[in-house]
């Protein structure tokens, strides 16, 4: 069973689930970029991608992949402790249009690009002003007091940083949606069900889909 996506989170419980439910399964799980898994796939060298729908991503009504929503997440604002966004609840993403922003390093995933579209669909363009190349980099820069950013809800960083994640309110939430993609045909294989069904297990009540997807063409 291989697997081939860019949640580390993700990756630990599945992987665990599947080891103790079969421990004589082999499990091969690597990070990589979403063109890379896609490839991979396409290849015959990996047999579940988790991808989110980019750029890089198959278009709608490619017909060798198959593929269905894993999971649907909300974005956060992470600010520093004692920044003025955090002491109220709930904010605008606007409210944050003055702020130097932090990302991950453009050539490392698409969270720069993400950031960049969900400001402008706010009505602002970020300042970006750092970049890093991990999650626990961009807490400590936030803790730092040299920005803010956009984190996936279900990232995870330094306990002992000094950041307050803010939930957003309003008409423009970021949000993210999670797909499992295969090839066309591969979803009913024993042991790809077995990996789809670990990465559903896997998934926290509150980012699985309202409702089961219909399977799509990727």
């Amino acid at each position: 069973m291989r697997v081939h996506d860019r949640d580390q989170r993700a990756r630990r419980a599945r992987r665990g689930r599947l080891r103790r439910a079969d421990p004589g399964l082999e499990v091969k799980v690597r990070e990589c970029d979403t063109d890379v898994a896609v490839g991979l796939l396409l290849a015959g060298e990996t047999d579940i991608a988790v991808i989110e729908p980019t750029a890089d991503a198959p278009p709608p009504g490619d017909p060798r992949f198959d593929r269905e929503e894993l999971l649907a997440e909300v974005l956060d604002l992470m600010v520093p402790a004692g920044h003025p966004l955090a002491r109220g609840g709930a904010v605008r993403l606007e409210d944050a249009a003055a702020e130097p922003w932090i990302v991950v390093t453009p050539d490392g995933c698409d969270h720069c690009q993400q950031v960049t579209a969900y400001c402008a669909a706010a009505g602002f363009a970020p300042r970006i002003e750092h970049d890093a190349t991990s999650w626990s980099a961009i807490w400590a820069l936030v803790g730092s007091g040299l920005g803010v950013s956009l984190v996936p809800r279900l990232a995870d960083g330094p306990g002992d940083a000094a950041v307050v994640r803010v939930p957003l309110t309003g008409a423009s939430v970021p949000a993210r949606r999670v797909l499992t993609c295969v090839r066309r045909g591969a979803r009913g294989h024993p042991l790809v069900a077995r990996g789809l069904q670990a990465l559903r297990e896997a998934v926290p009540e509150r980012c699985a889909p309202s409702a089961p997807g219909p399977r799509t063409a990727a």
